[in-house]
């Protein structure tokens, strides 16, 4: 499960299709970011990803941390 930090947005790589995971996260307002929109690459933003600088897609950018 993912959660974002950025916006209500939770999803998993198989995008939380499990019933009572999904219904508990809608009653508490996170959206599912489904995998339309997370495979969506931005264009022109330099976030260091794992040892490169490139385009990433939606979901890496809501769902990724780096300490």
């Amino acid at each position: 499960m993912y959660i974002s930090t950025l916006g209500p947005y939770a999803t998993t790589y198989e995008d939380f299709e499990e019933p009572p995971a999904r219904a508990a996260l809608e009653s508490a307002g996170f959206r599912r970011l489904g995998d339309t929109l997370g495979v969506v690459h931005a264009e022109g933003l330099c976030v260091y990803y794992f040892g490169r600088r490139g385009p990433l897609t939606v979901r890496q950018l809501l769902f990724y941390w780096q300490d």
